[in-house]
């Protein structure tokens, strides 16, 4: 008898795990949740990489109360492919702010047939932001990339040197500057201790603390566009 209890025991825990409904994604564990928007409170989108993709959550968390906080439901990828898109991302929404980057993939030119150069980065960033400024009356602001990793990168296999990846920077200064466009240099937030941060020399992506302290600067900067009017 007791036998066939502990069998009968077992056959109800196997077939509980077996059914188990799998854990609901919300706006704070998964990005391409967006969320029911909160009344009387800004409304923010947030356009990037997989890097940006990796703080979205840890951004609504932090914002949670403060800022309904969206994002396209893809990996914005490189510039050229974020202007073809860019107008399908803003939609018909009102945006209160929109926080953007590129640059990763132009540095690295991951599936792209036609490479990135500086003079074409700066040529689709200034493309996306007047027609950001055509449909919207958002605040912008654009998050310089983070750093390449350090090792040869483990898709393409080359090193992105620091004077690669300053020549796209200051193409994108010079861009955001023409348009008064504010930089949140995430580059330098992260600069000095991607060794720490980032997950291997041959990855630009970020552990958890290096997601938080992203998230963090994000944060910092979306709040003081929304205090001290």
């Amino acid at each position: 008898m007791k036998k066939i209890s502990l069998i009968l025991s077992i056959l109800a825990f196997s077939l509980s795990h077996l059914y188990a409904q799998p854990a609901k994604k919300t706006p704070f564990t998964h990005p391409f949740v967006n969320p029911v928007d909160q009344a009387g409170i800004p409304r923010v989108l947030i356009i990037g990489d997989s890097i940006s993709i990796g703080y979205t959550p840890r951004v609504r968390g932090l914002l949670d109360g403060k800022a309904n906080v969206h994002r396209p439901t893809t990996n914005c990828r490189w510039s050229a492919f974020g202007d073809q898109e860019i107008e399908k991302w803003l939609g018909d929404s009102k945006w209160d702010l929109v926080h953007f980057n590129f640059g990763l993939w132009d540095w690295y030119g991951w599936a792209q047939k036609v490479k990135s150069t500086p003079e074409s980065y700066a040529a689709s960033l200034d493309s996306i932001i007047g027609k950001i400024k055509k449909k919207s009356k958002a605040k912008l602001v654009f998050a310089m990339t983070t750093p390449p990793c350090i090792g040869p990168e483990g898709k393409v296999k080359f090193v992105v040197s620091e004077e690669r990846a300053k020549s796209f920077n200051d193409a994108a200064r010079a861009v955001m500057k023409k348009h008064g466009v504010q930089i949140n240099d995430l580059y330098q937030v992260i600069a000095k201790e991607r060794a720490k941060y980032q997950r291997g020399e041959n990855n630009v992506h970020y552990t958890d603390e290096g997601r938080d302290l992203l998230a963090a600067q994000v944060v910092k900067v979306i709040n003081q566009n929304f205090t001290n009017k």
